[in-house]
């Protein structure tokens, strides 16, 4: 199992708290990582309940929970 990358983690939800409608792949890109990794990520920080989402599609939402990994 890989490290966990908890400045990845913290930028994350910063981007999602700057822009609620931020995509997978405008956070990769920002970040410079790839889509799948922050896909990993994003799912790290669904199941420790940091973040939420609402909606599908275009109207998805990132709710941040917790701001502090």
């Amino acid at each position: 199992m890989k490290k966990i990358n908890k400045i990845l983690l913290k930028n994350i939800l910063n981007a999602m708290k700057d822009n609620s409608n931020i995509t997978e792949i405008e956070i990769a890109n920002r970040y410079f990582y790839s889509e799948r990794t922050i896909r990993r990520y994003i799912k790290i920080l669904k199941n420790n309940e940091y973040i939420k989402m609402t909606g599908n599609g275009r109207r998805r939402k990132w709710i941040v929970l917790k701001e502090k990994v």
